[in-house]
């Protein structure tokens, strides 16, 4: 009797252990998934942040050329290469360089232009390399730098980037690259800043015969050597840091031709895989009349010189710079009152050819310039193909998609992770909506072209908030800046009362803001547009007014 009695309670007590085992699993499970979410959500764009203020070192020099080797291994999941640096100094008396690269990597070697062994240290990201000797300004030095790791793994890119490291539906490698919250530091060395872009980049990719590997610009070579392939890309354009891009697969090329406002031809080309090749042409031919309806408002597409390119990634998209990534199946939409098809995604990556590629803010505080304009152009395109009730109803959908948590424009020298929210893309083209309406579209449009094609705003010369205020506020001959940075800087939205006041009497006002907005006031049959503000105005009408009933302004009430 008493063996049976110990017998049973080893029983119950192996099973309350072995229970009490999985239970204490799972709550370390739960505890690793709770620290992974709060991970992805507090760096929602990017585990790496790229920006912030400008490094004191790092204002002293420019960039201007970039030449990364590079073999990925795919088996092992590892980065191999080397990178050669050109830069021209600032100021006088540049004694060493620093340059991001994640610790992730490890630096074996660093020469300079004439072979000389450099030394070196590589702490917390950033490299430090002291100089032979000082620097005068205007001068052109140069380094190269060897180095191989373990480049992050994309968690949820374009989002939070890294290397994908994929495979087809046949079991092949398919590598694809994402770091635009990141930068480029994490997987070759370079100057992480927005405000600097090199003038020209040069790509060799090696990899196993007979991938192939995609990347920015020209195709200058294939150098063949014992089984393995290595591709030689070439870009003379300026291009950020977190735009150079590669993708490597079992990629087909399928190309046509794009005639330039000037009658040139440039190459329009989808790198996809065998399995999505069904279906390519008909993408390429919409690309095509995508570009030729962004020219109509931005001017000619920014890079003729080279191609506009779309390689087949597993993920979603992204905008690098003549190369975009593009992961969207084919998932078409229709235009608004029409049965055209068109597909979102490209649209909406293709708009950053200019605005984040030609037109670069300084500062990621001003991110809404890229991404906002270029969401703006979503409805230009609804508007170029089935004229304003499209327009007007793609506005609307993108009005349902403002939180308005956040202003829009925060602190200087911001990270991509401080600034990066969706209202970047939607409140910013509200913005956009709301001055093609004050301005009206003479003016409007012009000042949009101009944003896009001067000088003063392209490739090298970087931007923010203030030269749009600036630009509006030249060709206009009026003050935008209180309405523009109500939008930017602030979440207060118009709050517009009506109260009446007799019969067929009625006073309008916009209570809460401290200035008057143009709008317009729908009285029975008659339309007005009238400066409304604090002060109430007395209109007569048969019918209660309706204020911006064609919803050109975001105001109090509308985000519900």
């Amino acid at each position: 009797m008493w063996v049976t009695i110990r017998t049973k309670r080893r029983k119950t007590m192996k099973k309350f252990l072995k229970w009490l085992t999985i239970f204490i699993g799972s709550i370390v499970v739960l505890v690793l998934i709770y620290a992974a979410v709060t991970l992805v959500r507090h760096n929602r764009f990017g585990l790496y942040a790229s920006g912030g203020p400008l490094l004191a070192n790092q204002s002293a020099f420019d960039v201007t050329f970039y030449d990364i080797s590079l073999h990925p291994d795919a088996e092992k999941k590892f980065l191999s290469g080397k990178t050669g640096i050109e830069f021209k100094t600032l100021k006088n008396g540049l004694t060493e360089i620093q340059l991001h690269l994640i610790n992730n990597f490890t630096v074996s070697e660093i020469t300079d232009k004439k072979g000389n062994s450099l030394e070196f240290t590589h702490e917390n990201g950033l490299i430090s390399i002291p100089l032979k000797h000082p620097l005068m300004k205007n001068e052109m030095a140069g380094l190269q730098i060897v180095y191989a790791g373990e480049a992050p793994e994309a968690i949820r890119p374009p989002w939070i980037g890294g290397i994908n490291w994929s495979k087809d539906a046949d079991g092949n490698d398919w590598i694809g690259l994402s770091c635009q919250g990141e930068g480029g530091k994490i997987w070759f060395p370079c100057k992480d800043h927005p405000s600097d872009e090199a003038d020209s980049v040069f790509l060799h990719i090696t990899v196993p015969e007979p991938y192939f590997c995609a990347a920015n610009g020209l195709l200058d070579k294939v150098e063949s050597n014992k089984g393995s392939l290595t591709y030689h890309w070439k870009t003379h354009y300026p291009i950020n840091n977190y735009n150079i891009n590669f993708a490597i697969g079992m990629y087909e090329a399928v190309e046509s031709e794009y005639i330039t406002e000037t009658g040139a031809t440039m190459p329009v080309v989808f790198y996809v895989l065998p399995q999505s090749r069904e279906g390519a042409e008909k993408h390429v031919a919409m690309a095509i009349d995508m570009l030729q309806s962004y020219r109509k408002f931005y001017g000619e597409y920014p890079f003729t010189k080279e191609k506009f390119g779309l390689v087949e990634t597993d993920y979603l998209g992204m905008e690098h710079q003549t190369i975009n990534a593009y992961g969207n199946h084919y998932k078409y939409e229709t235009i608004f009152n029409s049965s055209e098809e068109f597909d979102g995604l490209m649209l909406h990556e293709m708009g950053h050819e200019w605005w984040g590629n030609k037109v670069t803010v300084k500062d990621w505080s001003h991110f809404w310039i890229q991404e906002g304009i270029c969401s703006y152009g979503e409805a230009l395109y609804q508007l170029d193909k089935s004229g304003e009730d499209a327009y007007h109803k793609k506005m609307a959908q993108i009005r349902r998609r403002i939180r308005n948590k956040n202003p829009i424009v925060i602190h200087a020298n911001a990270t991509t992770t401080e600034s990066y929210n969706g209202d970047i893309y939607s409140k910013g083209a509200y913005l956009m909506h709301t001055l093609r309406y004050v301005l009206g579209d003479s003016i409007f449009f012009p000042v949009l072209k101009q944003f896009a094609t001067d000088s003063a705003y392209t490739y090298q010369n970087f931007v923010d908030s203030e030269d749009l205020i600036q630009l509006v506020n030249r060709n206009s001959g009026e003050d935008y800046r209180k309405i523009m940075e109500l939008y930017l800087k602030t979440t207060i939205l118009p709050e517009v009362k009506i109260d009446s006041v007799g019969i067929n009497r009625y006073k309008v006002s916009i209570p809460n803001i401290g200035f008057s907005l143009p709008m317009e006031v729908t009285m029975g049959e008659k339309k007005k547009r009238m400066q409304l503000g604090k002060k109430a105005i007395e209109i007569i009408s048969d019918a209660w007014p309706v204020v911006d009933e064609k919803g050109w302004y975001l105001k109090n009430g509308d985000l519900r």
